[in-house]
């Protein structure tokens, strides 16, 4: 990959690696700089990395860095008995995509890896297919997980008429 197409690639997904970050974390800082160093890790192995793939490479290295910083933050919040995240950069996410306070509570519930696939199938629109791949699952795994996701939204939604 050279120079060049490297920069379209960043200007083509820099978006979807973002919004990823946001839905995954909900604090746009960190998802900036999972974005970061999603495309950095893609300059470096740029040559290993096959352009088919790129976009799914990228997804699932934010994927890890944020994965990492939540078990960091859980840490932090066990040793210093305070919240790492940012209350008010997940409100800012719920407020930019119009989700209503019980709905952006369900999805913040789910399993990290649910809430990535449903992200990506509903908010994105990704097909299976593409999410498997963008993952590194199966087929079925990512039909499992978001099955596991929409069932356990609606459990949490039951009974809510504002949503």
């Amino acid at each position: 990959m050279t120079r060049t197409e490297y920069n379209n690639r960043v200007d083509e997904w820099s978006g979807h690696v973002l919004r990823f970050g946001l839905w995954s974390c909900g604090d746009k800082m960190r998802a900036e700089d999972a974005m970061q160093e999603a495309f950095a890790e893609l300059w470096q192995k740029r040559e290993q990395v096959d352009s088919e793939q790129g976009l799914g490479f990228l997804l699932t290295v934010a994927r890890r860095y944020l994965v990492d910083c939540y078990r960091h933050d859980r840490v932090a919040e066990r040793v210093h008995g305070e919240l790492a995240l940012d209350e008010a950069a997940v409100d800012s996410v719920e407020e930019r995509y119009g989700l209503s306070d019980e709905l952006a509570h369900a999805l913040r519930q789910l399993p990290e890896m649910q809430r990535s696939v449903l992200q990506l199938r509903d908010a994105e629109g990704y097909s299976y297919k593409e999410i498997a791949t963008m993952l590194d699952l199966s087929l079925s795994q990512v039909e499992v997980y978001l099955f596991r996701a929409w069932v356990a939204m609606r459990r949490m939604l039951k009974g809510n008429n504002n949503v």
